[in-house]
């Protein structure tokens, strides 16, 4: 998907999002365009395959395709049973 029609298809999500969704975005927003982002290093070393993952995750969470801390805890404690104590 090039930048035009990704362009496109936030624009469209956007007319459709409710209330959270666009402060989620916002503040996405906000915080990239208030980094400087030339300063930081360790942004500097990142490969560019890196940078594709972050920017593929904030899409992500602002499309709020993400999974609850929660619901990993409990996936985590039902693989991983010996590593959590048992509390009955």
């Amino acid at each position: 998907m090039g930048v035009p029609e990704l362009k496109q298809k936030i624009q469209m999500q956007i007319e459709n999002a409710d209330e959270r969704l666009l402060r989620i975005v916002a503040s996405v927003f906000d915080n990239y365009l208030n980094e400087d982002l030339t300063n930081d290093a360790s942004f500097q070393s990142m490969t560019l395959l890196e940078k594709k993952a972050i920017d593929e995750a904030l899409i992500q969470v602002a499309n709020e395709q993400t999974v609850s801390h929660d619901a990993v805890m409990e996936e985590t404690q039902k693989r991983y049973p010996k590593y959590f104590k048992n509390e009955n």
